[in-house]
């Protein structure tokens, strides 16, 4: 599985698969599709990161993610290096085309 080694309160793996992103979409009450097709807020990049990084980490919580990208801002992190590092995710889960016959794979870097 493909995923997006970005630096939190630890260091950790931002991972998609189907039930990823039905947890995303039943957290927003939204598909997928919807999503990637508008600018995405902080309540959709809160609830894809904490889709994403629930397979390392079964007991987190949209709040304690939240909390997570909280003291991720507050220690100097963008929102953009945030919301940049899920779409890569997105991306390298290979459930996603780019462009025509083009498919995101591999373990991508994300911002620190």
């Amino acid at each position: 599985m493909n995923y997006v080694n970005i630096e939190l309160d630890r260091p950790r793996r931002i991972r998609f698969d189907t039930n990823a992103l039905c947890d995303a979409e039943e957290a927003l009450g939204v598909g997928i599709g919807a999503m990637m097709n508008q600018q995405m807020g902080f309540r959709a990049i809160r609830a894809l990161l904490w889709a994403g990084l629930r397979w390392e980490d079964r007991g987190l919580t949209l709040e304690r993610t939240g909390a997570l990208m909280q003291r991720y801002l507050e220690a100097g992190g963008t929102f953009e290096s945030l919301a940049e590092a899920v779409t890569k995710a997105l991306l390298a889960s290979g459930l996603f085309r780019t462009s025509a016959g083009d498919e995101g794979n591999g373990e991508a870097e994300a911002a620190t």
